[in-house]
């Protein structure tokens, strides 16, 4: 029998979803997993924000068109996702942020990742580094092993 996904994510792995790069394979597959009710993909409300500020960011650049982000934006909405708000995070992010000179955006999904007791997953390798030998579960995404989808 299969554990089901159990995990933060940050924008930098979401966004490989819309815009293609050699993760979306694998960021396909993480998002497959929402198939399955019992798995969590946890993220902080401020995540939305931030992926529509990717996306501006790649129409800025001519690299994704305006009609894209709308579409994928309303994707993005309704992914089954665990909404977690800001709000009950920002007093541990900030002490984190403090502590290890990290942005209390980033020390928000660290945060998230303490509260509800998953792995964070991100591409930001700066902030794996930072938080090595800290107690805190982070992984860089492109060294996590995904489960297998539970066959149907």
């Amino acid at each position: 029998m299969n554990t089901p996904l159990r995990c933060v994510v940050d924008t930098s792995v979401c966004i490989k979803y819309f815009i293609a790069d050699p993760l979306t394979t694998k960021v396909n597959q993480l998002f497959g997993h929402l198939a399955n009710p019992q798995t969590e993909i946890f993220v902080p409300d401020l995540f939305y924000i931030e992926s529509a500020n990717v996306m501006w960011k790649y129409v800025r650049a001519k690299m994704y068109t305006e009609a894209e982000v709308q579409v994928d934006l309303a994707t993005l909405k309704n992914f089954p996702l665990r909404v977690v708000s800001t709000a009950d995070l920002m007093a541990d992010a900030v002490m984190i942020a403090l502590n290890h000179n990290i942005s209390a955006y980033d020390a928000c999904y660290v945060a998230l990742s303490g509260q509800v007791g998953a792995i964070l997953l991100t591409l930001d390798a700066k902030l794996v580094k930072v938080l090595n030998n800290s107690d805190y579960n982070i992984c860089l995404f492109n060294d996590f092993e995904l489960p297998a989808l539970p066959s149907i």
